[in-house]
């Protein structure tokens, strides 16, 4: 069975569970789910993940498993880099933050912090964003950088200054509430 085929065959009524992640040479997850076609029958895999780039995985329940190429936790991995900075003052830069967040909460929904691409310095303490008529707003993969400039885009000026590219190739593989980021991932089922 690969890693598709798992994913076609789990649905939430499963019962699907992540029961441990081990970290030695590749990432190793167990998992454990209801048989899809017996009853009382529980089917055991490990799913090891090779070349990982990043990871938050942990024991907790998953009723579904995707593993894709197209997901916005891969645009730090595959995506160009850049830099966006602004040159005007705004009115309220508040309001500007605001619609930052926004942008950032549509596209990411909790997957990765604002603070990981907006330039907010010590938000929580005082808020330096947007101070000023010119400066960085924010630093990171081209496509949030291009969804927080149209969020802003009748407020401030912006421009787009890029910086480098990864060497990308990486792959999601997305439990409910957790993730891996990749190159490839094998499954095994273990026998009972």
């Amino acid at each position: 069975m690969n890693i598709e085929e798992l994913s076609e065959e789990l649905y939430e009524d499963l019962n699907g569970r992540i029961t441990a992640v081990d970290y030695a040479d590749d990432l190793v997850v167990y998992f454990e789910c209801d048989d899809w076609k017996e009853n009382d029958v529980v089917r055991k895999f490990r799913i090891t993940c090779a070349g990982v780039k990043e990871s938050d995985v942990q024991p907790s329940p998953s009723g579904e498993i995707e593993f894709t190429d197209k997901h916005q936790l891969l645009w730090s991995h595959n995506e160009p880099h850049g830099y966006l900075y602004y040159s005007s003052e705004p009115v309220n830069r508040y309001e500007i933050l605001g619609l930052v967040w926004e942008a950032h909460e549509k596209i990411f929904g909790g997957w990765r912090p604002l603070t990981d691409y907006a330039n907010t310095y010590h938000a929580g303490q005082f808020i330096e964003f947007c101070k000023g008529s010119n400066g960085q707003l924010a630093q990171g993969p081209k496509p949030i950088l291009e969804a927080y400039e149209n969020a802003v885009a009748n407020k401030i000026k912006t421009n787009y200054v890029a910086s480098y590219k990864p060497d990308g190739g990486c792959k999601a593989l997305i439990f409910d509430t957790c993730f891996v980021v990749c190159n490839s991932v094998a499954v095994a089922e273990i026998s009972s």
